[in-house]
Protein backbone atom coordinates (compact mmCIF):
# COMPACT_ATOMS: atom_id res chain seq x y z
CA UNK A 1 0.00 0.00 0.00
CA UNK A 2 1.16 3.00 -0.99
CA UNK A 3 -0.27 6.66 0.40
CA UNK A 4 0.26 10.20 -0.76
CA UNK A 5 1.08 13.41 1.66
CA UNK A 6 0.45 16.87 0.34
CA UNK A 7 3.82 18.27 2.48
CA UNK A 8 3.24 22.12 1.42
CA UNK A 9 -0.34 23.42 2.26
CA UNK A 10 -0.37 23.03 5.99
CA UNK A 11 1.50 25.47 8.82
CA UNK A 12 3.85 23.34 9.41
CA UNK A 13 7.14 23.16 7.01
CA UNK A 14 7.22 20.15 5.08
CA UNK A 15 10.23 18.48 7.33
CA UNK A 16 8.07 18.34 9.60
CA UNK A 17 5.46 16.71 8.00
CA UNK A 18 8.41 14.24 6.34
CA UNK A 19 9.19 12.89 9.35
CA UNK A 20 5.80 12.31 10.69
CA UNK A 21 5.21 10.10 6.84
CA UNK A 22 8.82 8.48 7.70
CA UNK A 23 7.69 7.44 11.37
CA UNK A 24 4.49 6.13 9.87
CA UNK A 25 6.21 4.26 7.07
CA UNK A 26 8.87 2.35 8.81
CA UNK A 27 5.93 1.51 11.47
CA UNK A 28 3.67 0.03 9.15
CA UNK A 29 5.96 -1.07 6.26
CA UNK A 30 4.43 0.58 3.97
CA UNK A 31 5.20 3.41 1.36
CA UNK A 32 4.86 7.20 1.40
CA UNK A 33 4.95 9.59 -1.34
CA UNK A 34 5.26 13.14 -0.45
CA UNK A 35 4.28 15.79 -3.05
CA UNK A 36 5.81 19.21 -2.90
CA UNK A 37 8.94 20.62 -3.22
CA UNK A 38 11.37 17.98 -4.63
CA UNK A 39 14.13 19.53 -2.94
CA UNK A 40 12.56 20.51 0.34
CA UNK A 41 10.98 16.86 0.75
CA UNK A 42 14.27 15.10 -0.41
CA UNK A 43 16.46 16.76 2.32
CA UNK A 44 13.97 15.73 4.70
CA UNK A 45 13.77 11.87 4.11
CA UNK A 46 17.29 12.15 4.01
CA UNK A 47 17.62 13.91 7.28
CA UNK A 48 15.17 10.74 9.00
CA UNK A 49 17.79 8.65 7.83
CA UNK A 50 15.98 7.31 4.34
CA UNK A 51 16.99 7.54 0.80
CA UNK A 52 14.19 8.54 -1.70
CA UNK A 53 13.19 5.69 -3.95
CA UNK A 54 12.64 3.18 -1.84
CA UNK A 55 9.76 3.11 0.58
CA UNK A 56 9.62 6.73 0.65
CA UNK A 57 8.84 8.83 -2.46
CA UNK A 58 8.66 12.28 -3.62
CA UNK A 59 5.88 13.28 -6.20
CA UNK A 60 8.15 17.14 -7.71
CA UNK A 61 5.20 20.00 -7.42
CA UNK A 62 5.91 23.23 -8.79
CA UNK A 63 2.58 24.84 -7.20
CA UNK A 64 0.96 25.48 -3.63
CA UNK A 65 -2.43 26.21 -3.12
CA UNK A 66 -2.42 27.95 0.64
CA UNK A 67 -4.62 28.39 3.57
CA UNK A 68 -5.60 31.96 1.68
CA UNK A 69 -6.59 31.06 -1.82
CA UNK A 70 -10.07 30.75 -3.37
CA UNK A 71 -10.38 26.83 -3.46
CA UNK A 72 -12.24 26.06 -7.03
CA UNK A 73 -10.07 29.04 -8.54
CA UNK A 74 -7.11 27.72 -7.45
CA UNK A 75 -7.78 24.12 -8.09
CA UNK A 76 -8.54 25.07 -11.58
CA UNK A 77 -5.53 27.34 -11.85
CA UNK A 78 -2.55 25.27 -10.13
CA UNK A 79 -2.38 22.23 -11.84
CA UNK A 80 0.74 21.68 -11.12
CA UNK A 81 0.15 22.03 -7.24
CA UNK A 82 0.65 19.13 -4.68
CA UNK A 83 -2.67 19.02 -4.03
CA UNK A 84 -3.83 18.39 -7.86
CA UNK A 85 -1.23 16.53 -8.26
CA UNK A 86 -1.27 13.99 -5.27
CA UNK A 87 -5.37 13.67 -5.90
CA UNK A 88 -4.73 12.70 -9.56
CA UNK A 89 -2.61 10.04 -8.55
CA UNK A 90 -5.42 8.73 -6.58
CA UNK A 91 -8.15 8.94 -9.60
CA UNK A 92 -5.07 6.67 -11.59
CA UNK A 93 -4.38 4.18 -9.33
CA UNK A 94 -0.79 5.13 -7.99
CA UNK A 95 -1.74 5.29 -4.81
CA UNK A 96 -4.25 4.18 -2.27
CA UNK A 97 -5.29 7.05 -0.28
CA UNK A 98 -4.51 11.09 0.06
CA UNK A 99 -4.09 13.04 3.15
CA UNK A 100 -3.40 16.93 3.24
CA UNK A 101 -3.38 19.69 6.08
CA UNK A 102 -3.99 22.22 3.41
CA UNK A 103 -6.86 24.42 2.48
CA UNK A 104 -9.74 22.34 3.69
CA UNK A 105 -12.12 24.09 0.97
CA UNK A 106 -9.91 23.08 -1.82
CA UNK A 107 -9.34 19.82 -1.04
CA UNK A 108 -13.08 19.39 -0.71
CA UNK A 109 -13.55 21.01 -4.48
CA UNK A 110 -10.27 19.11 -5.62
CA UNK A 111 -11.47 15.89 -4.56
CA UNK A 112 -14.86 17.03 -6.59
CA UNK A 113 -13.11 18.01 -9.54
CA UNK A 114 -10.46 15.01 -10.14
CA UNK A 115 -11.81 11.84 -8.20
CA UNK A 116 -15.87 12.58 -8.66
CA UNK A 117 -18.96 11.55 -6.46
CA UNK A 118 -19.35 8.01 -5.88
CA UNK A 119 -22.14 6.95 -7.83
CA UNK A 120 -25.63 7.65 -5.69
CA UNK A 121 -23.79 10.25 -3.58
CA UNK A 122 -25.37 14.05 -4.44
CA UNK A 123 -22.91 15.51 -1.94
CA UNK A 124 -19.04 14.59 -0.70
CA UNK A 125 -19.40 15.20 3.61
CA UNK A 126 -16.47 15.68 5.92
CA UNK A 127 -16.68 13.21 9.17
CA UNK A 128 -14.98 14.73 12.08
CA UNK A 129 -14.57 12.31 15.35
CA UNK A 130 -15.59 14.17 18.46
CA UNK A 131 -14.36 13.16 22.24
CA UNK A 132 -16.89 12.32 24.70
CA UNK A 133 -17.14 11.86 28.32
CA UNK A 134 -18.19 8.07 27.41
CA UNK A 135 -14.44 7.60 26.33
CA UNK A 136 -15.21 6.62 22.76
CA UNK A 137 -15.37 8.91 19.89
CA UNK A 138 -19.01 10.33 18.52
CA UNK A 139 -18.42 11.21 14.75
CA UNK A 140 -20.32 14.53 13.45
CA UNK A 141 -21.20 14.91 9.19
CA UNK A 142 -21.12 17.15 7.76
CA UNK A 143 -18.70 18.70 9.88
CA UNK A 144 -17.94 21.88 6.98
CA UNK A 145 -18.26 20.81 3.26
CA UNK A 146 -22.00 21.98 2.34
CA UNK A 147 -23.33 25.03 3.97
CA UNK A 148 -26.56 24.51 2.35
CA UNK A 149 -28.43 21.20 2.12
CA UNK A 150 -31.74 19.33 1.48
CA UNK A 151 -32.81 16.55 3.82
CA UNK A 152 -31.98 14.17 1.33
CA UNK A 153 -27.99 14.67 1.87
CA UNK A 154 -28.59 14.53 5.32
CA UNK A 155 -30.33 10.78 4.92
CA UNK A 156 -27.25 10.15 2.51
CA UNK A 157 -24.59 11.73 5.28
CA UNK A 158 -26.40 9.25 7.70
CA UNK A 159 -25.89 5.89 5.22
CA UNK A 160 -22.26 7.17 4.71
CA UNK A 161 -21.58 7.47 8.35
CA UNK A 162 -22.54 4.22 9.35
CA UNK A 163 -21.08 2.48 6.96
CA UNK A 164 -17.86 4.41 8.40
CA UNK A 165 -18.49 3.25 12.02
CA UNK A 166 -19.50 -0.39 10.48
CA UNK A 167 -16.28 -0.93 8.06
CA UNK A 168 -13.46 1.04 10.20
CA UNK A 169 -14.79 1.63 13.87
CA UNK A 170 -16.76 -1.99 14.02
CA UNK A 171 -20.18 -1.11 15.50
CA UNK A 172 -22.11 -4.12 14.36
CA UNK A 173 -25.69 -1.58 14.03
CA UNK A 174 -24.59 2.02 14.39
CA UNK A 175 -26.81 4.46 15.97
CA UNK A 176 -28.11 7.90 14.48
CA UNK A 177 -29.17 11.24 15.53
CA UNK A 178 -29.81 14.52 14.10
CA UNK A 179 -27.89 17.52 15.55
CA UNK A 180 -31.25 19.99 16.82
CA UNK A 181 -32.03 22.55 19.34
CA UNK A 182 -34.54 19.70 21.28
CA UNK A 183 -35.46 16.21 21.23
CA UNK A 184 -39.48 16.38 19.94
CA UNK A 185 -39.61 16.22 16.16
CA UNK A 186 -41.58 19.39 15.40
CA UNK A 187 -38.10 21.38 16.80
CA UNK A 188 -35.56 23.05 14.37
CA UNK A 189 -36.26 24.70 11.22
CA UNK A 190 -37.72 23.44 7.71
CA UNK A 191 -35.03 20.99 6.69
CA UNK A 192 -34.34 19.55 10.32
CA UNK A 193 -38.24 18.74 10.44
CA UNK A 194 -38.25 17.27 7.19
CA UNK A 195 -34.90 15.80 7.73
CA UNK A 196 -35.94 13.84 10.65
CA UNK A 197 -39.14 12.45 9.22
CA UNK A 198 -37.20 11.18 5.81
CA UNK A 199 -34.31 9.86 8.57
CA UNK A 200 -37.25 8.21 10.86
CA UNK A 201 -38.31 6.39 7.69
CA UNK A 202 -35.25 5.48 5.66
CA UNK A 203 -32.28 5.18 8.15
CA UNK A 204 -33.21 1.57 10.38
CA UNK A 205 -30.63 3.40 13.29
CA UNK A 206 -32.27 6.56 13.25
CA UNK A 207 -32.53 7.41 17.39
CA UNK A 208 -34.08 11.03 16.64
CA UNK A 209 -32.69 14.45 17.47
CA UNK A 210 -29.79 15.23 19.35
CA UNK A 211 -28.86 18.63 21.28
CA UNK A 212 -25.08 19.27 21.32
CA UNK A 213 -24.50 18.91 25.33
CA UNK A 214 -25.95 15.24 24.65
CA UNK A 215 -23.00 14.15 22.20
CA UNK A 216 -20.45 15.34 24.84
CA UNK A 217 -22.25 14.00 28.32
CA UNK A 218 -24.37 11.38 27.34
CA UNK A 219 -23.07 9.58 23.62
CA UNK A 220 -26.44 8.39 22.96
CA UNK A 221 -25.74 7.58 19.59
CA UNK A 222 -22.42 6.55 16.64
CA UNK A 223 -22.79 8.98 14.36
CA UNK A 224 -24.91 12.56 14.37
CA UNK A 225 -25.50 14.40 11.02
CA UNK A 226 -26.17 17.82 10.00
CA UNK A 227 -25.44 20.42 7.60
CA UNK A 228 -22.07 21.74 7.02
CA UNK A 229 -22.81 25.39 8.76
CA UNK A 230 -24.24 23.91 11.62
CA UNK A 231 -22.11 21.18 11.73
CA UNK A 232 -19.01 23.43 11.34
CA UNK A 233 -20.11 25.92 13.94
CA UNK A 234 -20.74 22.63 16.73
CA UNK A 235 -17.05 21.72 16.08
CA UNK A 236 -15.36 24.75 16.22
CA UNK A 237 -17.23 25.85 19.40
CA UNK A 238 -16.36 22.72 21.35
CA UNK A 239 -12.39 23.22 19.53
CA UNK A 240 -12.92 26.69 21.37
CA UNK A 241 -14.34 25.72 24.47
CA UNK A 242 -11.84 23.20 24.90
CA UNK A 243 -8.86 25.90 24.38
CA UNK A 244 -10.96 28.04 26.93
CA UNK A 245 -11.42 25.73 29.46
CA UNK A 246 -7.43 24.67 28.92
CA UNK A 247 -6.53 28.56 29.38
CA UNK A 248 -8.40 29.14 32.65
CA UNK A 249 -6.72 25.77 33.74
CA UNK A 250 -3.28 27.22 33.34
CA UNK A 251 -4.55 30.69 34.87
CA UNK A 252 -5.55 28.75 38.12
CA UNK A 253 -2.34 27.28 38.52
CA UNK A 254 -0.40 29.90 38.13
CA UNK A 255 -2.44 31.35 40.48
CA UNK A 256 -0.95 30.36 44.07
CA UNK A 257 1.43 28.00 45.30
CA UNK A 258 -0.75 25.67 46.53
CA UNK A 259 -2.35 25.22 43.22
CA UNK A 260 0.88 24.85 41.23
CA UNK A 261 1.90 21.83 44.08
CA UNK A 262 -1.41 20.19 43.54
CA UNK A 263 -0.65 20.47 39.72
CA UNK A 264 2.17 18.47 40.14
CA UNK A 265 -0.41 15.58 42.08
CA UNK A 266 -2.60 15.62 38.70
CA UNK A 267 -0.03 15.71 36.12
CA UNK A 268 -0.99 11.98 35.04
CA UNK A 269 -4.73 13.33 34.89
CA UNK A 270 -4.17 16.49 32.91
CA UNK A 271 -2.17 13.92 30.38
CA UNK A 272 -4.75 11.78 29.77
CA UNK A 273 -7.03 14.71 29.04
CA UNK A 274 -4.67 16.20 27.10
CA UNK A 275 -4.67 13.08 24.86
CA UNK A 276 -7.80 12.35 25.07
CA UNK A 277 -9.32 15.82 23.71
CA UNK A 278 -6.01 16.37 21.32
CA UNK A 279 -6.66 16.86 17.59
CA UNK A 280 -3.14 15.52 17.13
CA UNK A 281 -4.41 11.95 18.17
CA UNK A 282 -7.04 11.38 15.98
CA UNK A 283 -4.98 12.72 12.85
CA UNK A 284 -8.03 13.47 10.76
CA UNK A 285 -11.78 13.83 9.15
CA UNK A 286 -12.09 11.59 6.03
CA UNK A 287 -14.11 13.10 3.05
CA UNK A 288 -17.20 10.75 2.36
CA UNK A 289 -18.34 10.16 -1.02
CA UNK A 290 -15.97 10.85 -3.45
CA UNK A 291 -14.17 8.13 -5.57
CA UNK A 292 -11.18 7.27 -3.44
CA UNK A 293 -9.86 7.57 0.54
CA UNK A 294 -9.26 11.65 1.63
CA UNK A 295 -8.45 12.35 5.00
CA UNK A 296 -8.22 15.91 5.40
CA UNK A 297 -6.06 16.91 8.43
CA UNK A 298 -5.94 19.62 10.93
CA UNK A 299 -4.12 22.65 9.10
CA UNK A 300 -1.73 22.89 12.26
CA UNK A 301 -0.56 19.20 12.13
CA UNK A 302 2.77 18.53 13.41
CA UNK A 303 4.56 15.10 12.83
CA UNK A 304 2.68 13.13 15.35
CA UNK A 305 -0.98 14.52 13.75
CA UNK A 306 0.08 13.66 10.33
CA UNK A 307 1.35 10.62 11.10
CA UNK A 308 -2.01 9.23 12.90
CA UNK A 309 -3.68 11.13 9.80
CA UNK A 310 -2.03 8.26 7.40
CA UNK A 311 -2.63 5.64 9.66
CA UNK A 312 -6.51 6.54 10.06
CA UNK A 313 -5.90 6.23 5.90
CA UNK A 314 -4.79 3.59 5.58
CA UNK A 315 -7.60 1.52 8.35
CA UNK A 316 -10.29 3.13 5.23
CA UNK A 317 -8.57 1.49 2.50
CA UNK A 318 -7.99 -1.79 4.51
CA UNK A 319 -11.73 -1.42 4.93
CA UNK A 320 -12.45 -1.01 1.38
CA UNK A 321 -14.32 1.95 2.86
CA UNK A 322 -15.52 3.94 -0.38
CA UNK A 323 -16.35 0.42 -2.02
CA UNK A 324 -18.69 -0.33 0.95
CA UNK A 325 -20.12 3.25 0.24
CA UNK A 326 -20.80 2.23 -3.06
CA UNK A 327 -22.46 -1.04 -2.67
CA UNK A 328 -24.22 0.06 0.41
CA UNK A 329 -26.02 3.85 -0.46
CA UNK A 330 -28.73 3.16 -3.26
CA UNK A 331 -29.02 6.46 -5.69
CA UNK A 332 -31.53 8.50 -4.69
CA UNK A 333 -32.89 11.58 -6.55
CA UNK A 334 -32.27 14.53 -4.52
CA UNK A 335 -35.18 17.34 -4.44
CA UNK A 336 -34.88 20.66 -5.87
CA UNK A 337 -36.79 22.74 -2.80
CA UNK A 338 -37.29 21.59 0.70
Amino acid sequence: MQILVDVMGGDQPPEELVRGGVEIGRLREMEICFAGDGRQIDHAIRSCGERPGRRFHILPCSQVISMQDAPVRSVREKSDSSMVRGLRELRNGTVAAFVSPGNTGAVVAASLLVLGRVRGIPRPAILAPIPTLAGQDLHLLDAGANADCHAEHLLHFARMGSAYAREVVGVDAPRVGLLNIGEEASKGSRLMIKSYTLLEAECPGFRGNIEPHEMLEQRPVDIVVSDGLIGNICLKSIEGGVSAVTGLLRRSIKSSAAAKLGALFMRSVFRDLRYTLSYRERGGAPLLGVNGVVVIAHGRSDAHAIRNAIDSARREVEAGLTECIARTVPPAEVADGI
